[in-house]
């Protein structure tokens, strides 16, 4: 069982002990596993609820109605508590990461799936609505307005907010991205 070939299609689960779940199917890394969970052990996705390799009996395709994230692209990332809340209150309508690889990929009219990481670990779909590359963080702090990022009236927006998730040598080698976001 290769569980890249469900990502983000719909799929049924049934487990060794005899429960099924159906929904959208996320593939999540041994990596991801790893820094949220403490476990190098393979798994996937479906909303909330995570299933490792070793409760998996199968998986199968499903027919049915595509959900409203499945007719376009679909990318999955993950949020710490306080920007997701802020994105699900509609305070945050542009989200800052690394111009890397992956984000690279990212096209107007995309969907997002953030996953909130050591909170409630709700999920937000969200559509792309913008995309703004810049040289760095503080270029994109400069040109974007301060609420859209999330920041609160009085609060001072500071690039240097994103030391904490990038190394100061990824900044320099991708650069910065915002996307633009809207609820879907």
């Amino acid at each position: 069982m290769n569980l890249y070939d469900y990502d983000e299609k719909t799929v049924r689960i049934t487990l060794k002990d005899g429960d099924v779940f159906e929904g959208v199917c996320l593939h999540n890394s041994d990596e991801y596993n790893l820094d949220a969970i403490g476990c190098e052990e393979e798994s996937l996705a479906i909303d909330n609820w995570n299933f490792f390799r070793s409760e998996i009996e199968t998986v199968e395709l499903i027919d049915g109605p595509p959900k409203i994230w499945m007719n376009r692209p679909l990318h999955c990332m993950h949020l710490v508590p306080a920007p997701f809340e802020k994105i699900e209150r509609g305070d945050k309508t542009i989200e800052m990461r690394l111009r890397d690889e992956k984000r690279q990929t990212i096209r107007v009219g995309d969907a997002i799936r953030f996953e909130e990481i050591g909170g409630w670990e709700d999920v937000l779909y969200v559509e792309v609505t913008a995309l703004h590359a810049y040289p760095s963080f503080a270029a994109l702090y400069a040109a974007l307005p301060a609420a859209a990022l999330g920041y609160a009236p009085g609060e001072t927006p500071d690039p240097h907010d994103m030391d904490k998730y990038y190394s100061a040598e990824a900044q320099a080698k991708y650069g910065a991205l915002g996307i633009g976001i809207a609820l879907l």
